[in-house]
């Protein structure tokens, strides 16, 4: 048998969401509940890409501790914000200023970093203790430490065109709709992260999240209408990285700690994302203190050894926090490094939570094999071969 794959990635489209658009359900009727992982997209997509979870790929939450993880052989372990703490003798109002913030992403693109990153609201001198997970560009092959499904592309020769996040999401699908009408691409994927944004500023129930779900469905009629022009057999397969959860509640983390009488980065070194705290010890007491302030807010938990262990995100080098609280589903930080303001969904809580979980649609059976992130890649690739974009051979390693 011989088709064409498409495979359209869109960040933060939940299995829950996913179940108020009759028209995706309707398109493609083969569906699976697919269970996300403990973090953000930061540590999904390397997870769904290679089928290995955080602690195997090294690739969990955006910023990491600097100078934790042994560089590869022959490449330099500096951090691309090496030297940013000179950025302390600055008055506060420039070092909180956005063109600042705009000089300093092209700075750190100039040294190398090719994967996706944001400064968002870091305090800036603070920036040299830290490194970016993301050096490389995750959407090609070589830009994992394991292989990855863009590797067994490469290996196999398979022709292919793929579309992530430095395209916007209309720009894409309308290439690769042109790409189905008149190229030879046998496989097309495009990744957006265009409903996560709607989702951040509307929640799950927003009118612009409703019409970009309708816009999706009516994407892949004009798919598989192109397809059929063709006289081509098209095999679709809608999917997602994890799902949003509306917030309710917002918590000033960094409030409560300040009231401690402790100090930051004196004490602590600390790392504030949206839904976790996460924290590198410096002075005695310290560790007791800001565990038990935390304890007191009675809104999250403290995540264990077994806990991490179990989620695939334990790191022995403790780059991403020696202690990590987690907030409950729907409780939002604010402020965080992420940002001062509320907003109205966020993801990165425990991936328990129904709304967390992600989906795979498609107009092909899905086994029942499929249940997690990682299953995503083999998978793919499995119906990669099925459809013979590419031909048998040994499984990637």
């Amino acid at each position: 048998m011989s088709a064409r794959v498409v495979v359209l990635l869109v960040d933060a489209l939940g299995w829950e969401q996913v179940q108020r658009c009759s028209r995706l359900l309707a398109a493609l009727p083969h569906r699976r509940r697919v269970e996300t992982v403990l973090g953000f997209s930061s540590g999904a997509l390397p997870t769904l890409f290679t089928g290995r979870s955080s602690s195997e790929h090294g690739r969990w939450l955006m910023y990491r501790r600097a100078g934790r993880v042994r560089p590869p052989a022959g490449t330099r372990p500096r951090s691309p914000f090496a030297g940013f703490g000179l950025l302390r003798l600055l008055p506060p109002r420039l070092r909180r200023s956005w063109r600042l913030g705009r000089l300093l992403a092209r700075l750190v693109r100039a040294r190398g970093v090719r994967g996706y990153f944001n400064l968002y609201q870091v305090p800036r001198p603070l920036l040299a203790q830290f490194d970016l997970a993301e050096r490389d560009d995750i959407f090609k092959p070589g830009g994992l430490p394991c292989d990855s499904l863009w590797d067994t592309l490469d290996r196999r020769g398979v022709r292919w065109r793929g579309w992530d996040w430095r395209t916007p999401e209309e720009v894409a699908l309308n290439n690769a709709l042109a790409c189905l009408a008149s190229g030879d691409e046998r496989f097309l994927f495009v990744y957006t992260a265009g409903l996560d944004d709607l989702l951040h500023h509307e929640g799950s129930s927003g009118d612009g999240v409703r019409d970009r779900l309708d816009r999706y469905a009516t994407w892949i009629a004009e798919a598989a209408g192109v397809a059929a022009r063709r006289g081509e057999t098209l095999w679709l397969y809608l999917l997602s990285d994890h799902g949003m959860v509306d917030v309710h509640a917002s918590l000033d983390v960094m409030g409560a700690l300040a009231r401690l009488p402790l100090r930051w980065p004196r004490d602590y070194l600390a790392f504030f994302d949206s839904t976790m705290a996460r924290f590198w010890w410096r002075t005695p007491g310290a560790r007791e203190a800001v565990r038990a302030c935390l304890d007191g807010l009675r809104a999250g938990r403290w995540l264990d050894d077994q806990t991490l262990e179990r989620e695939g995100a334990r790191f022995p080098a403790r780059e991403y926090g020696e202690d990590i609280f987690l907030l409950d589903p729907g409780v939002l930080m604010v402020p965080s490094f992420m940002g001062s303001a509320p907003v109205a969904a966020m993801h990165g809580y425990d991936p328990a939570h129904p709304d967390m979980a992600a989906a795979l649609l498609s107009n092909r059976p899905v086994p029942e094999s499929v249940r997690r992130l990682g299953d995503l890649r083999a998978f793919l690739e499995g119906e990669l071969e099925a459809a013979g974009v590419m031909a048998h051979g040994p499984e990637a390693a």
